[in-house]
Formats: structure tokens, C-alpha cells, sequence
């Protein structure tokens, strides 16, 4: 074993935090060999398919359900001829209209993956279901053939050894083994994996070369930049030393997240795709088929994986000559729900619920009533009660459709927004509405977004803050700027200040400053605010929005306690129902 120089000159202009970036130490496979031959680089990757457009592993969400509507998303009758293309080694796969050609499974924590035992245990195998044979499966899977394949499943871990034993478990079902580097969310911080471990070369080297030494797949990555082109360069190179075979580069910080989530950088995924020589998926500002085309041109990489674009539209890979580019949200939630119901894997509640919140947002977003019977729909009764709400929102949606034609094809993005103005009955990416006020800093209502469609007011067909003229919206390189977004006027507070807010600070700190203009001590708006105390005292934003909180929470606690109060009632009526005999009669006592 040997030690990796550490210290790196950039060559490139735009690198100018220093001349010479030390990067952390890692240790060197010497013997860099595997123990079972399989394919590696552009050969593996020409072996399944040379997939382009890439469904991301999304945490509860990129189920195998999801995986396969996300494949075939459109019914046979409207979705045109499949193709049967051969890859470099023979193998036959099945590409659909607008579906995806590889997709990754949700995050699988590994350590919680060995404990889990299967059928019939508390935990189960939920997390990759090996008890049927579906998931990873290639024939024919919920009237889908091709089932789940290619499929390549992610792992977060910090332990090499763990990682294998789990990666193992699993080899045999899929495509490839991931390992994530690239989660920034707080449960990674405290589980320390994702992109917590970007700062440690060594054991990010060691998690992903004993896969490559081990495994009878390929391993691959996926991983966040660094702020510093070079640093991130030298990461990728390292990861391609250590043995990955695909890259996939999403193009922001590890810091690039929640309110601070900021444009995809893909000039810096460029540079990672001409600096390594294995193939490279960019990830990140994919909303429509569009921006796919232009990744790709932009980038030069191999692929396009995509998250969010994915989740409000699974088939964001039509073409826009299609005849039903953008398709009715009721359909892809039929669809979905077929799935579902033909799968003898279990599809989770939440995955199910989470999938009708995104599918049907835009009526959703006019419609508290319906969001508020979705959320209360029971899942161990079948997919009956999902199927009726689609029903009534079909009603609801009839005017919209009657008004866009038998003709309506969706129109071209907007190049003033980068947006694309869509009726309410299309799926479609989630856009936010820019706050626009008055009065600098005030607190009035967005006054130039139209009201929503409602019972009301039904004429408005197009979906809430779509680019339609009379509603404001940032631009999306402007939406996404991170200096749009300022951090609380106080300087040891990691808030965010609201941007209607006239103090320019976060709600425990707007509390504060109204206080102490009402007659507090500075000591004594701290003491009460940090106690919980201060409420109501807030500027009219902060306060309505907090009471619009506290609303919401309070609907969730009720709701949830009726959906318990209706499960325990059916148990109890389950229990109290004769119990039938082998003969199909009621049972005897000798036989209960």
C-alpha cells in the first residue's frame, strides 16, 4: 500500500482560492485487482443499455412501483411501440415511450439491511424485497416485461466491511451496487454517510474499492462538489482510482440545500466529465424533457439522472412530438395504483401517499379538502378509496380539459421565465410563486398571483403559480440564486430571514426586535423569545405564517388520530366476524 500525493496545482483559471490546494491523504490499493471478472467503465455501461436518461434513488420514493412506472409510463393503448434493443454482451432490454433506461433503488442503509430478516419479521426486507423475486427481477413484472432490470441499488454506509456484507446480500438482483456521498440532509450528519464523509478520502477510498475488489458487479458513486473546481476534481479522479465505474455528479454544495438549495453548477459537472475516463450522470436543474437535451449537450456526460423533475412527472423522458407529452396526472396515477395492486412486494403507505401528494398537486394546491382525504385514505383496504377520490378529481378536472380541446398540446417553454405555462390537468414541475408585496418589506398578499381555481371561482384551469400572465415568478436561474436568500440580521443565528419580513430576520429573532421596540430589555426578548415565550408579538408574515403552521400540525395530530380511531374500529369488526370452517361453513367451537 502506498500514500496518494495530496498536494494538486489547478490549471484552470476560474480556480483562484490558491495556487496549491492540499487535499486529504488517502492510502492506495497496490493490488487493485477483483476477484471475480465482470465488466468495468464504458464497457459495463455499454452492457446495460448505454442508459441516458436515469431515474435517481430517492428515499421511499424510487420504489420498485415507482421504478416500473417510471420505466413504462404511459398505458399500452396510448404509448405507442416499445423497442428491443441488444447490448454489447446480447443482452435484450425493452425500452417504453418516455420511460426511463436505468433506474436505482431508494437509499438502503446497510447496517439496518443485514438485520433485516425477511417475510413475516417486524422490519422485513422493505428495503429490497428478496422474498418474491420482483424486485431485480427481468421477466415480465406487473404486466410490465423487462420487469426491474437494469437496476442498480444505492447504499449508504461508513463501514467497508458492513457495506460488502449488505452489498452481497443483494448482488444477485441487481445491475450494479451505489454508494451514496451525496446525501446533505441532517439524518446523514448524525448517521455519518453521504456527504458527511467527503472530507474523509481515506475511508471513502476503502468503502468503494472493497465493493470493486469484492463484488461480482460493478461499484459506482454518487457524490456532491466542492465549492473548489480543483478539490472536486481530485475527488472525482480518486473515487475513479478506488474502483467506481460509474460517476454521478450532482452539481451542488454540500451547503446547497433546503432554502439554500441554489442552481446545479454544470460547468463544474462538465469539467468532472473531461477530467475522469469512466462515464459520467449529471444530476440536478431537470425539470423538463428539455433541459435533459440540454444537459447533455452542455455537460458532454453520459446520462441524465433525475429526482425531483421525476417525482411530479415519471414521464419526463417523453419527447415533446409525442402525442401526450405532459399527460394528465389522473392517468400516471391510475397507472401507478395498477402497479401497486399487481405487485406481490409490499409498497409501503407512505411511498403510496407521497406519490398521490406529488402526482396531483397541481388540484391538490386549489383543493385542501381532497389533499386532506388523500392523507386520510386507508392502504391496507387496497387501492378502492385512492381510486374514487380520482373519480371526483377527475370531475373537477373535466371543465379544464373540455376548455383545452381534443387538439391541446403543450406549448413551448417560455424563454422569459424558463418556465412552461400548463393546465392544471398536466403533469408538470412544482414552481413557486415569487412574494411580491406593495410596500418594500411588507406583508400583504402576493398581489399579482390570481387566486386559485375553486367551487368559486372554476374558470382559472391553469395550475397555481404556472407562468401565465398576471403571476410573478423568479426566473430560473434567479428563483434558484442562493444570494436571494439571506441569512437572520443576527450574527450567531443559522436561520434564514424571511423575505417579507421588514426586520430581515428569522421569527424567534423578529420577536425579539418587535419586543424590544414595545418596551422589553434586549436580555429580557432573549430570555422570554429562547423560552418559547414572545408569540404573537412577531411581524404580521412571521406570525401568519406560524399560525398557518400551528393549523397545519393541528389537522395532521386530528387527522392522524382518526385514521387510528377508524383502524382500531375495523380490528375490532374483523375480530367480531364468524370464522369460517374448512368446509367454507362457520367454525365449530372445536374447530375455532
Amino acid at each position: 500500500m502506498t500514500i496518494e500525493p495530496v498536494a494538486s496545482t489547478s490549471s484552470f483559471p476560474q480556480q483562484i482560492e490558491q495556487d496549491e490546494e492540499v487535499f486529504p491523504k488517502y492510502t492506495i490499493n497496490d493490488n487493485n485487482v477483483p476477484n471475480h471478472p465482470k465488466l468495468g467503465g464504458y464497457d459495463f455501461y455499454r452492457s446495460i443499455g448505454s442508459p441516458k436518461y436515469v431515474v435517481a434513488p430517492m428515499v421511499d420514493q424510487s420504489e420498485l412501483a415507482w421504478r416500473l412506472l417510471s420505466k413504462a409510463p404511459l398505458p399500452p393503448s396510448i404509448a405507442g411501440p416499445s423497442t428491443t434493443i441488444t447490448t454489447s454482451t446480447g443482452r435484450k432490454l425493452i425500452r417504453y415511450p418516455g420511460g426511463t433506461h436505468v433506474s436505482y433503488t431508494p437509499m438502503i442503509h446497510a447496517k439496518v439491511f443485514i438485520d433485516a430478516k425477511g417475510e413475516g419479521n417486524k422490519r422485513g426486507d422493505g428495503q429490497f424485497n428478496l422474498t418474491y423475486e420482483e424486485e431485480g427481477g427481468e421477466g415480465t413484472i406487473a404486466v410490465i416485461e423487462g420487469g426491474d432490470r437494469p437496476v442498480i441499488a444505492q447504499f449508504c454506509a461508513n463501514d467497508p466491511e458492513v457495506l460488502l456484507a449488505a452489498a452481497q446480500k443483494i448482488e444477485h438482483r441487481v445491475d450494479a451496487v451505489d454508494i451514496n456521498f451525496g446525501c446533505p440532509q441532517g439524518i446523514a450528519k448524525r448517521g455519518h454517510y453521504g456527504s458527511f464523509l467527503q472530507d474523509e478520502w481515506d475511508l471513502v477510498y476503502k468503502l468503494i474499492n472493497t465493493l470493486h475488489i469484492n463484488l461480482k458487479v460493478p461499484v459506482t458513486a454518487k457524490f456532491r462538489i466542492f465549492p473548489s473546481l480543483s478539490k472536486t476534481l481530485a475527488y472525482a479522479k480518486m473515487m475513479e482510482s478506488a474502483g467506481a465505474q460509474i460517476l454521478t455528479c450532482h452539481g451542488r454544495t454540500r451547503d446547497m440545500k433546503g432554502q439554500f438549495t441554489g442552481l446545479a453548477d454544470w460547468q463544474m459537472i462538465k469539467k468532472v466529465k473531461e477530467h475522469v475516463n469512466i462515464p459520467v450522470f449529471a444530476n440536478g436543474n431537470i425539470l423538463y424533457y428539455e433541459d435533459v437535451e440540454r444537459c447533455l449537450e452542455v455537460t458532454g456526460c453520459d446520462g441524465v439522472m433525475s429526482a425531483e423533475g421525476n417525482l411530479s412527472n415519471p414521464a419526463i423522458w417523453l419527447a415533446p412530438s409525442h402525442p401526450h407529452f405532459h399527460p394528465s396526472i389522473t392517468m400516471l396515477a391510475h397507472r401507478y395504483l395498477d402497479i401497486v395492486e399487481a405487485l406481490q412486494s409490499h409498497t409501503s403507505r407512505s411511498a403510496i401517499k407521497s406519490h398521490m401528494f406529488r402526482l396531483l398537486k397541481p388540484v391538490l394546491d386549489t383543493n385542501e379538502e381532497l389533499r386532506v382525504k388523500i392523507a386520510q385514505c386507508p392502504v391496507g383496504e387496497g387501492m378502492d378509496k385512492f381510486r374514487e377520490l380520482l373519480k371526483e378529481i377527475e370531475k373537477i378536472l373535466e371543465p379544464a380539459i373540455q376548455e383545452a380541446g381534443p387538439s391541446f398540446h403543450p406549448p413551448p417553454i417560455d424563454p422569459s421565465t424558463g418556465y412552461r405555462s400548463l393546465p392544471i390537468f398536466c403533469a408538470q414541475p412544482q414552481i413557486r410563486a415569487k412574494p411580491v408585496s406593495t410596500e418594500i418589506g411588507g406583508t400583504e398578499e402576493f398581489v399579482t398571483r390570481p387566486s386559485s381555481p375553486s367551487a368559486e371561482s372554476p374558470g382559472n384551469s391553469v395550475a397555481p403559480a404556472s407562468s401565465i400572465q398576471g403571476t410573478i415568478l423568479f426566473s430560473r436561474s434567479a428563483r434558484h440564486d442562493v444570494k436571494n436568500t439571506d441569512r437572520c440580521i443576527n450574527e450567531e443565528c443559522t436561520g434564514v430571514a424571511a423575505l417579507r419580513c421588514p426586520t430581515r430576520a428569522c421569527i424567534t429573532h423578529c420577536r425579539i426586535v418587535k419586543a424590544v421596540e414595545s418596551g422589553y430589555t434586549e436580555q429580557e426578548a432573549t430570555k422570554e423569545a429562547l423560552s418559547g415565550g414572545l408569540v404573537g408579538m412577531g411581524c404580521e408574515a412571521h406570525e401568519e405564517k406560524e399560525r398557518a403552521r400551528k393549523e397545519r400540525m393541528d389537522r395532521k395530530r386530528k387527522n392522524k388520530s382518526e385514521a387510528k380511531q377508524r383502524a382500531k374500529q375495523r380490528k375490532i369488526e374483523n375480530e367480531q366476524k364468524p370464522k369460517k370452517g374448512a368446509n367454507g361453513g362457520e367454525a365449530a367451537d372445536g374447530d375455532s
